[in-house]
């Protein structure tokens, strides 16, 4: 079966401030619907357009960290991936995490520094933004860590510290 769309919304904004998932407010599908329906403020913009298109069976790839829509977009059939583009350092980190792991070098620390600056450095300025993009920034080497039992014992995470500077 071959499915044609008229549209694609491709989401790259990563300074988006972060929402926390709040009992009764965001943390099931009823009560985030509820929420938007109230148009309470901690409904992410993402958030906000990822149900949009969900609802309306517009295939969404999303480049802001937040994946909490994914049961609602299987239960109406609709597409919707993405958490993270992963461009620059943090793309760097990645690969050369990958690699070390894969070929069997144990990485203790990871020191990550980002220099942002034009308006991701104004956005991160607000504590929430700076908190989704600190998330995103720190939780992209956990999975391939997670990976290799050998050389990561569990819930022993490696050391990362996440540095991110703006002008």
């Amino acid at each position: 079966m071959v499915v044609c769309y008229d549209c694609l919304i491709i989401r790259k904004l990563e300074s988006l401030r972060y929402s926390n998932v709040v009992v009764g407010l965001n943390d099931t599908m009823g009560y985030l619907f509820a929420s938007l329906d109230k148009n309470e403020p901690e409904i992410s913009p993402s958030t906000i357009h990822a149900v949009t298109c969900i609802m309306e069976n517009v295939p969404f790839i999303n480049g802001s960290p937040q994946n909490r829509l994914i049961a609602c977009a299987m239960k109406r059939d609709s597409l919707i991936g993405g958490d993270d583009f992963k461009s620059g350092q943090t793309k760097m980190k990645s690969v050369l995490v990958d690699l070390l792991v894969g070929v069997g070098i144990k990485a203790t620390s990871i020191v990550s520094y980002n220099h942002l600056g034009n308006n991701d450095g104004m956005n991160m300025s607000a504590p929430q933004t700076f908190r989704s993009m600190e998330i995103s920034k720190s939780n992209v080497v956990d999975d391939m860590v997670a990976s290799n039992a050998i050389l990561y014992e569990l819930g022993k995470p490696l050391d990362h510290v996440v540095v991110i500077k703006y002008t």
